[in-house]
């Protein structure tokens, strides 16, 4: 369940009109596109959330570069100094970079500037604008494109976006590639997309008021450690957040049902 404490504690740095909106618009939007049907489709949306849109304090792209980092960021565009006249423009860099494609007009057009990435999943291109925001019920989005950045429509956009990508097979899949090359289109920030679904998992496990003896606990740390499940950490026979997490993971992966350390968990690990 989606909490303001839990919320807060995944994305501290979040401005609380972002966080307020997501508890009171996020039960409804989230639902309607199944991402709160089962735990990881939730886990792995979150997570991409939190990478895209830097912990939802990022909701629309910084086109303002200097001359060496557009080498790094558009090395095929700009391969030389020289070449990087865009520098510290960002309308000139928006129109050079997406002119002519994702559904943008050409230059001199000004829709490569125009429709630049907004949301807390970046919405790119006058294509993805009208398809998307029509899916989201946001209608004529192009017609004023800023409105992709406000708190309520970058949530609906993200459910939008989420479901014309099909990602919820992927979360039941376990296949958070997949899920990542569906946001993103490759895998770039794979390992900081990783770290923020640990993260997620972290925040929205509760470890339970009562647990089974140390010894127990450590053989089950143990024997996940070993099955990569490495979240647990150093094995020291105590169920905190960490060893939750891992428990629910495999649980889901396992096609076990919810729950913690009892029988079904201990002969699915060998430890019957």
């Amino acid at each position: 369940m989606i909490t303001s404490d839990k919320l807060a504690s995944l994305y501290p740095r979040a401005p609380k009109d972002r966080l307020d909106s997501f508890v009171n618009d996020g039960p409804g939007v989230l639902k309607q596109a199944g991402i709160t049907d089962t735990p990881n489709r939730l886990f792995f949306f979150l997570a991409q959330l939190g990478h895209e849109s830097g912990g939802l304090t990022i909701v629309e792209e910084n086109l303002n570069y200097s001359a060496k980092r557009l080498m790094v960021v558009f090395p095929k565009r700009f391969p030389t100094p020289e070449a990087a006249a865009c520098a510290g423009n960002p309308e000139a860099l928006g129109c050079q970079v997406y002119g002519g494609r994702l559904g943008n007009a050409k230059l001199p057009s000004k829709d490569g500037y125009l429709f630049r990435g907004r949301g807390y999943i970046q919405l790119t291109g006058r294509a993805n604008y009208t398809i998307v925001g029509d899916k989201a019920g946001i209608k004529d989005l192009p017609s004023n494109p800023d409105r992709a950045a406000t708190p309520a429509n970058a949530l609906a956009l993200a459910a939008a976006f989420w479901t014309l990508k099909n990602i919820n097979e992927t979360a039941d899949a376990d296949d958070f590639v997949d899920c990542t090359r569906r946001v993103n289109g490759g895998l770039i920030g794979i390992a900081e997309r990783r770290a923020w679904l640990n993260k997620v998992r972290r925040v929205f496990a509760d470890p339970p008021a009562n647990q089974p003896d140390a010894a127990t606990v450590l053989g089950v740390q143990k024997r996940l450690v070993k099955l990569g499940y490495t979240e647990v950490g150093a094995p020291d026979g105590d169920i905190g957040r960490h060893t939750t997490s891992a428990i629910a993971r495999f649980r889901q992966k396992n096609g076990l049902s919810p729950g913690m350390i009892d029988d079904q968990l201990l002969t699915a690990l060998g430890l019957s």
